[in-house]
């Protein structure tokens, strides 16, 4: 079809009738054209585009019924309104079988006519609207699955050859002299081999997690000594970026979880803070009872915040705040960038033990995440 769409083509072999529809087409404030034979409408219809054809039943080249059925296997989203001399509930029958809209019957009140063609305009925008959300929908779904896809492609296919450069590197760090030039090129090997097999385990959790395989390990310990050993893994970039660490946690307080995977919550909740504080900023980890069954975790910096456009989505895997595209990738520096899943596996972990993490930020002012969690377990082995 060639030509920009109108709305209405109007077919009647009745000169004062096309009149009259064209007044009040134009009243209403549509684009149209008129036909005054079937033929002309058939080649109309068949040259341009329209939204809705308004149709008389009784021609004599190409009668209306006639026009409908080869229009409607032409062109099936295209609306058809008969209109017929013959009100009978029969001919409606007939009519609306053979895929019509809706029918106007004879004489012409031009107030239904109105409602009619206005409905219609207002279902065939719904209907267009539906469709480009299936679409979307279905491009959304398609991506999922190739973002899935790639995930465990990329956990399968990594973690062997990753691992023997991990051991390679360990070995050539017990074999060479450090002081030497060849010794500092080992410690770079062995710190890019470590980074690298970290995001292979953080593909692998984000691969189980996916896959509703994310096992949980639960048994009974103190939950300050966790944040002590949290503590004292990232106390060299503390040191270096003059960042003060507080923890508030009763030696008492314990929690029946899955301990390596609270951990690597908390580690991440913190290095998170790391990123995005800057130096000698503050960063502080507070945890209590939530009455008799729940315990509550918090992890709070002084950091540069997150809008509060983002806060719905920090969660969701690969998703970063700032530009990915101009981020330089380390978890130590102040807002160094990363893969985007930390936050996810954090969430993804939290949701295996029953639990709930929530985000509340001020821009320039810092961020605190809270988790809630059972403080007598969860059900074995996960979810």
């Amino acid at each position: 079809m060639t030509g920009a769409e109108k709305q209405i083509l109007l077919v009647d072999d009745e000169a004062s009738v096309r009149s009259v529809w064209e007044r009040y087409l134009q009243r209403w404030g549509y684009s149209y054209d008129l036909a005054a034979s079937g033929a002309k409408g058939l080649q109309l219809a068949r040259e341009n585009r329209y939204q809705i054809l308004v149709t008389d039943l009784a021609m004599p080249d190409l009668p209306g019924q006639e026009l409908l059925r080869t229009l409607k296997q032409e062109q099936p989203e295209l609306a058809i309104i008969v209109v017929t001399g013959h009100g009978t509930v029969e001919v409606a029958v007939q009519i609306m079988k053979a895929g019509a809209y809706d029918f106007i019957t004879k004489p012409i009140n031009f107030v239904h006519a109105e409602l009619v063609i206005k409905n219609c305009l207002e279902q065939l925008a719904a209907q267009r609207e539906t469709r480009r959300l299936q679409r979307l929908a279905a491009d959304l779904e398609a991506l999922n699955d190739l973002k899935e896809k790639f995930i465990a492609i990329t956990n399968h296919e990594l973690r062997t050859p990753v691992g023997v450069i991990r051991n390679v590197a360990e070995l050539l760090e017990r074999e060479i002299d450090a002081s030497g030039e060849a010794g500092l090129l080992v410690e770079m090997l062995s710190r890019s081999s470590a980074q690298l097999a970290e995001i292979v385990a953080q593909m692998h959790e984000i691969s189980r997690a996916k896959s509703d395989k994310l096992q949980l390990q639960p048994g009974r310990f103190c939950l300050a000594t966790l944040c002590q050993e949290v503590i004292a893994e990232c106390w060299l970039v503390l040191q270096r970026r003059r960042l003060h660490l507080t923890a508030s946690i009763p030696d008492e307080l314990s929690i029946t979880a899955d301990r390596v995977k609270l951990k690597k919550v908390l580690r991440e909740l913190v290095q998170n803070a790391i990123k995005f504080t800057a130096d000698e900023g503050s960063i502080a980890i507070a945890a209590h009872r939530d009455g008799d069954h729940r315990l509550r975790l918090t992890v709070t910096d002084t950091g540069v915040g997150i809008p509060e456009e983002n806060l719905d989505r920090i969660f969701e895997l690969f998703y970063e705040v700032g530009d990915a595209l101009h981020h330089h990738s380390s978890a130590d520096d102040f807002l160094g960038g990363g893969m985007g899943v930390g936050l996810s596996i954090v969430n993804d972990i939290v949701t295996a033990h029953h639990g709930t993490v929530e985000v509340a930020s001020t821009v320039d002012k810092g961020t605190t995440f809270t988790v809630t969690l059972p403080a007598n377990g969860t059900q074995e082995g996960g979810s």
